[in-house]
């Protein structure tokens, strides 16, 4: 069957599919499904590519779906290998993404992007159960390969229940974050130390909320707009071509650049030399802020250096700052109320793609215990 009519089948499929006979499909694999932390750092990359490998050994029986790769590390052609990256990119992930499926269940880039310990698998030239443990991985490398190995064994009939079953799991995980959403986007009159909150969070993105939050309450008033929630961390300056984790904006221009830096990370002196990079490639920049959610950070010897530097006295350096999310709050928290910054805050955890689920589950249940 040709590739065009393949996603026609699947476009249907996934647009139509509400239940899936459970019955029809091994328990050794539900189970190990079951396993799967879906939604988890880590573990959302690769979910995609189990979905893939299901509708490719559905459509093409007779081809092993666990010969992932069309060519081992030398380039050398796999004899009945094929391109699972291409019909991931090709196919699943814009069908998944068409139904706004991909967020909470898998990647909306690619599976095989953020699973480079498959892609250094290609010696083996077939994923099998019984390869190596020296791959480090966050996600269960194991359990991956042994549930793409009893896909490969599966009959026509157990195959179909089994997509249908990636599309319930994905419209299931749909369900709950929209809920989740519409429960984040709801006002409430919660105040607590958001701060604080932070600092037993461990998600970058919910840090770049905070911090998103606390710039709007001090710009905004004079026509800057902040943007970048919206935009995968990875994606910001590649696709979008935005000059910072989240960007300033007013009259149609980009004013501030905003780099964000959760407790686990610092900057160096390549943050300098790369901001400059971006400075001067946007000249509409009148500054450039480096926001650090750990406070010592924002103060260590290093950091002093870097401010005393003439280095930051030249044209492509004297717009650098460099604060703490500490001292940005304050500034915020002067022109709002508490509550204010926590309703703001929760907006963007809404709309931001890349907030662990976990984060959200917290702040709800936060919010919950403040009533």
């Amino acid at each position: 069957m040709s590739t065009p009519k393949i996603r026609t089948e699947l476009d249907k499929l996934i647009k139509d599919t509400t239940s899936f006979d459970a019955g029809k499909i091994p328990a050794k694999i539900l189970a190990d499904l079951k396993k799967w932390k879906w939604g988890s750092y880590g573990w959302v990359s690769p979910a995609s590519l189990m979905f893939t490998a299901a509708w490719h050994k559905y459509y093409y029986p007779s081809i092993d779906c666990c010969k992932i790769w069309a060519a081992d590390e030398n380039g050398n052609s796999i004899p009945g290998g094929y391109s699972i990256r291409s019909e991931d990119e090709g196919v699943s992930i814009p069908l998944l993404a068409k139904y706004d499926l991909c967020e909470g269940f898998c990647s909306p880039n690619s599976g095989m992007q953020g699973s480079r310990a498959i892609e250094k698998m290609r010696t083996l030239k077939r994923l099998n159960k019984d390869f190596d443990t020296a791959q480090r991985t966050v996600f269960d490398l194991k359990l991956f390969a042994s549930i793409l190995n009893q896909i490969n064994d599966l009959k026509s009939e157990q195959l179909l229940e089994l997509i249908k079953w990636f599309i319930c799991t994905a419209k299931q995980i749909r369900s709950k974050r929209t809920a989740e959403n519409e429960a984040l986007q709801t006002r409430t009159e919660a105040s607590f130390d958001l701060l604080r909150f932070l600092s037993t969070v461990p998600d970058p993105e919910f840090t770049k909320c905070v911090t998103a939050a606390c710039l709007s309450f001090l710009y905004s008033k004079n026509g800057f707009v902040v943007t970048g929630i919206e935009d995968f961390k990875t994606a910001a300056d590649a696709r979008a071509r935005k000059p910072g984790d989240l960007t300033l904006e007013k009259d149609g221009s980009f004013r501030i650049a905003v780099e964000v830096k959760d407790k686990t990370q610092h900057i160096d002196w390549n943050n300098i030399e790369r901001a400059k990079r971006i400075i001067n490639l946007h000249t509409s920049l009148s500054g450039f802020i480096f926001v650090l959610e750990s406070r010592d950070s924002a103060t260590c010897s290093l950091i002093n250096e870097m401010v005393r530097s003439p280095q930051l006295s030249t044209p492509d350096g004297k717009i650098i700052s460099i604060m703490s999310l500490h001292a940005l709050y304050q500034l915020a928290i002067a022109t709002t109320t508490e509550t204010d910054l926590i309703n703001l805050t929760a907006k963007y955890l809404a709309t931001a793609p890349a907030v662990k689920p976990e984060t959200k589950a917290a702040w709800l249940k936060a919010v919950k215990s403040y009533k």
